[in-house]
């Protein structure tokens, strides 16, 4: 049922023992953890050679699953495990040239694709195009990096500080995502907005795909302080029946009084309404980042209902194929603690 293949450079590899994707949402670098049996294979050599992995399950695929670079080795004395990241690791950290703007060197009027396309058609796509740029498109609105300014900062954290929030209905706030779509050689870049509740949704049930739920809800953010301009906004949101809880906004600059309030109010729906759900499912591999779900438990019916997906992570083995996705909770990144 499952027949995942592997390739680094020009050669397949059926020597693997497993296989670990991983997801973290939050429009960051996806990760596939490779264990190969040959501990002897020299790991420098294949050092940023692509690495092509099909899933496979249920059927042959026509592109593949994932598409990225080797950018770590350990070996073993029984085996070599192998890091690769997707081409998003070219738009952070170490894998692109940092960008400094300021009043007389910035990207002003660029829209985030314009900026995206000039930056990877000028610094990544040199040599070969490890970035495709076939699918970009322009978010809606269009958001430009006018007055964007800073020292130090990577593309791919310019675009995500970027990215705009659908907020036309209040209970169903949908953002848009940085997703990967791959053809038989190339990933290529491209924003999508992330299902609506009201969309068809793929249903989950004890019956239909679940092997394991666990889920967990905390009490949500619902008093929150900022400044704007010479004073201060306090928005305490409902009754406080399980107290004050202070809650941080994404936004941390506002122009008036009513523009943090209305940030305030929104952050507070959507904590609100977060269960941290994780369910280990023996379908859904395919599904996306933002992608809705059905979750049918009458033995949970305060879960029951429709649930987005945060992140994903497949473990791929022998004849074990595990997905597990985590639904409404982000992942929170290592910057939210700094």
């Amino acid at each position: 049922y499952s027949t995942p293949r592997l390739f680094i450079g020009d050669t397949e590899f059926t020597s693997f023992t497993s296989i670990n994707y991983k997801n973290g949402g939050n429009n960051q670098v996806t990760t596939l953890q490779i264990s190969l049996k040959d501990p002897e294979l020299d790991g420098a050599a294949l050092m940023g050679k692509k690495v092509v992995f099909y899933l496979n399950h249920g059927a042959e695929d026509t592109v593949p699953f994932f598409i990225g670079r080797v950018r770590q080795y350990q070996p073993s004395d029984s085996a070599l495990s192998i890091t690769a990241r997707d081409v998003l690791t070219f738009l952070t950290g170490n894998e692109s040239p940092v960008l400094s703007l300021t009043d007389s060197v910035n990207y002003d009027g660029y829209t985030l694709a314009q900026f995206l396309y000039d930056y990877i058609s000028t610094n990544i796509n040199k040599k070969e195009t490890l970035i495709g740029l076939d699918m970009l498109n322009e978010t809606d609105p269009p958001v430009t990096l006018t007055g964007v300014r800073g020292k130090s900062m990577t593309p791919l954290n310019i675009v995500t500080n970027k990215l705009p929030k659908k907020t036309s209905n209040l209970e169903d706030i949908r953002e848009y995502r940085i997703l990967l779509r791959n053809d038989a050689t190339t990933s290529h870049i491209t924003f999508a907005k992330e299902q609506g509740l009201e969309d068809a949704a793929v249903s989950f049930s004890f019956n239909d795909g679940i092997q394991k739920l666990n889920y967990k809800k905390r009490p949500s953010a619902n008093s929150f302080t900022v400044g704007v301009n010479d004073s201060i906004m306090e928005y305490v949101d409902n009754s406080l029946p399980t107290g004050v809880v202070s809650g941080k906004l994404s936004v941390s600059k506002f122009d008036y009084p009513d523009e943090a309030k209305e940030e305030a109010y929104i952050t507070a729906r959507v904590e609100e309404n977060k269960k941290e759900v994780t369910l280990t499912t023996s379908k859904g591999h395919y599904l996306d980042i933002g992608n809705v779900i059905q979750i049918n438990t009458p033995n949970h019916p305060e879960i029951t209902g429709k649930h987005r997906i945060k992140a994903k992570s497949i473990k791929a083995g022998g004849t074990d194929m595990l997905c597990t996705l985590t639904l409404n909770k982000e992942t929170p990144q290592v910057r939210d603690y700094i």
